[in-house]
């Protein structure tokens, strides 16, 4: 996957026309539907229409499925390029700090918030 395709907003542009392909080909399936004349030429027309209302279709479906592999495959080795640092991974650094902090009190240092005062106090200096 190209790097520009790895964006969030590429991906975002690419899913919507993929679905409005997807939505636009079922609509017009569903509006030949009707059968409104019973002239033979007007039937075959309407026939041939659905046959390729339905292959576009079936395409659209195919894109759609591409790209949630393509997806699944940037997301397993790493180049998905959506997310920045987002909540979770603030949660989990503060988590880790807080584990951290605790881990050196308990072993006796004044931990991490500790030495980050101590080396200010030190700079001041």
């Amino acid at each position: 996957m190209d790097a520009s395709q790895r964006s969030s907003g590429a991906l975002i542009d690419r899913a919507n026309l993929n679905i409005a392909q997807l939505l636009r080909r079922f609509e017009n399936i569903v509006a030949l539907a009707p059968v409104e004349s019973h002239d033979r030429n007007t039937t075959a027309v309407e026939a041939y229409q659905m046959e390729v209302e339905t292959a576009g279709l079936v395409r659209a479906a195919e894109d759609i499925l591409s790209l949630t592999r393509s997806l699944k495959e940037a997301w397993l080795f790493g180049q998905l390029d959506t997310i920045g640092k987002g909540e979770a991974e603030q949660r989990t650094e503060e988590c880790a700090t807080a584990v951290v902090e605790g881990l050196s009190v308990l072993v006796g240092g004044e931990g991490i918030r500790g030495a980050e005062k101590q080396s200010e106090k030190q700079s001041e200096e």
